[in-house]
């Protein structure tokens, strides 16, 4: 049941970017010029969506990272990790109504309404580490809920969202 409300919490974060917010940080003390390729780590594997998100993901930064010159290799410079979690959020609205009439039509009453709202919030890290140095150099973060969506739709919000992610990156 966990597994799949986080699924249905990534799917929400790539349906749309509209509500999303995305940070990144890196070292300023890292040359990134110095970097010429990357991978996917071995941890990346096993981040907890469904393989057509998993793909998505992959393709979305991998498209982004040749973007910046930086070319697929199987001795990289530079490795992706990523990461998913949720929060379950709550939200309770009062809402106080009612009134009065003329002196002469007496008092109306008042009334209170209670609405409650469920929902998860998801956060995806992209992280990146420099190999030799085996440290983080690079961290782009995005945290937010979006409804659900599926297919060419969903690819295309997931290409949306690494693209604003990697807005902030130092260079190329």
């Amino acid at each position: 049941m966990k597994k799949l409300l986080v699924l249905v919490m990534i799917g929400s974060l790539l349906g749309s970017c509209s509500s999303i917010r995305t940070t990144a940080d890196w070292d300023p003390s890292a040359d990134f010029r110095a970097y010429q390729t990357f991978n996917f780590s071995q941890s990346f594997s096993e981040v907890k969506v469904s393989d057509l998100d998993k793909r998505r993901i992959k393709n979305a930064i991998k498209v982004e990272m040749e973007k910046r010159g930086y070319s697929l290799s199987e001795q990289p410079d530079l490795l992706v990790n990523g990461y998913v979690t949720a929060v379950d959020k709550t939200v309770v609205t009062n809402t106080h109504y009612g009134g009065c009439g003329p002196y002469y039509y007496g008092w109306g009453g008042w009334y209170t309404s209670t609405d409650v709202n469920k929902y998860r919030e998801g956060t995806l890290i992209i992280s990146l580490i420099d190999v030799r140095q085996k440290q983080l150099v690079w961290e782009g973060r995005a945290e937010g809920f979006i409804p659900p969506s599926r297919g060419e739709k969903r690819t295309r919000a997931t290409d949306e969202l690494m693209k604003q992610l990697f807005l902030e990156y130092p260079i190329k």
